[in-house]
């Protein structure tokens, strides 16, 4: 499969944004990545000064994903100018159509909101811009990322890089979203806000001090056949900070349903992993749903 992504860059872009996803992007196989404007090939100039030769034309029906970085906020900004030119909140609205995907990174989703791509769904922005976007009628929404299916958005600046890891993950698969943040040297703070309540899966592991190592090491390879499991949203193994803490270790991992951990718990591997570290651990696993 290829994935056919292009990011529409203009003057005054802010260079994190859209580098962040592209690097993320850049990690895996099978992407095929373009930078574009609005106007054509031409040149644009980053919010750092960096001067850009754009080749890729303008062309959204070719594309799978695009993705739309900020350029600042208020007067004087680069989003600020291409609001007020409209040119290009007039091209995304023309975009829109059904196999296509929209993310969008900080300020980014401003030029959306203009677009009326935002109206009624899912989104977030850089938490300054907040209000901005309640005003154009969008379900500001709690979450770094947030995935309202075929509009995709995250909050200020390096949140680029996590929209980048989700859209691998979403994309190319959980596999390839873990090598990535290994190869990045990032870890995702918290999993992506999507459609649907969701459940939180709590492990408590009382352990010895001295087994905590091997735990980790079994845990790593229990996480990495969870995350291939149809309704796997993230993991995390988050350890105690005082060494006389009753739970040294705590999973936490959000999933779409209890139904899809339970049946990830049943494979396998993870069985014959999880017998092994009753040797060494006590658990107390239990699914959880957020209550208020």
């Amino acid at each position: 499969m290829t994935l056919t992504v292009h990011t529409l860059l203009y003057d005054g872009v802010e260079d994190q944004d859209f580098v962040g996803p592209a690097t993320a992007l850049g990690t895996v196989d099978g992407v095929r990545h373009s930078f574009v404007t609005v106007g054509g090939p031409g040149a644009i100039t980053t919010a750092a000064g960096l001067e850009l030769t754009i080749r890729g034309p303008w062309a959204p029906a070719d594309a799978d994903l695009l993705v739309v970085p900020g350029g600042g906020y208020g007067a004087g900004s680069a989003v600020e100018e291409q609001l007020r030119g409209g040119a290009v909140p007039r091209a995304l609205a023309a975009a829109r159509r059904p196999g296509l995907t929209i993310a969008a990174v900080c300020t980014g989703t401003l030029l959306l909101a203009a677009a009326g791509i935002t109206a009624g769904r899912r989104c977030t922005t850089h938490h300054i811009a907040l209000q901005d976007l309640r005003a154009h009628g969008a379900v500001v929404t709690a979450g770094r990322v947030v995935d309202d299916g075929d509009l995709i958005t995250a909050g200020g600046v390096t949140s680029g890089i996590d929209l980048g890891l989700h859209l691998v993950e979403r994309f190319v698969g959980a596999e390839s979203a873990a090598l990535a943040e290994e190869i990045l040297e990032h870890e995702r703070r918290t999993g992506p806000w999507r459609a649907g309540p969701g459940v939180t899966f709590v492990n408590a592991i009382e352990i010895p001090a001295e087994r905590i190592d091997d735990f980790v090491r079994q845990w790593r390879g229990r996480a990495a056949s969870m995350r291939t499991a149809p309704g796997f949203r993230d993991v995390r193994l988050h350890r105690a900070i005082l060494p006389d803490t009753r739970f040294q270790l705590v999973t936490i991992a959000h999933w779409d349903s209890a139904e899809a951990c339970e049946a990830a718990g049943r494979a396998p591997a993870v069985v014959a992993s999880v017998d092994e570290a009753r040797s060494i651990a006590t658990a107390h696993p239990a699914i959880y749903r957020v209550q208020a």
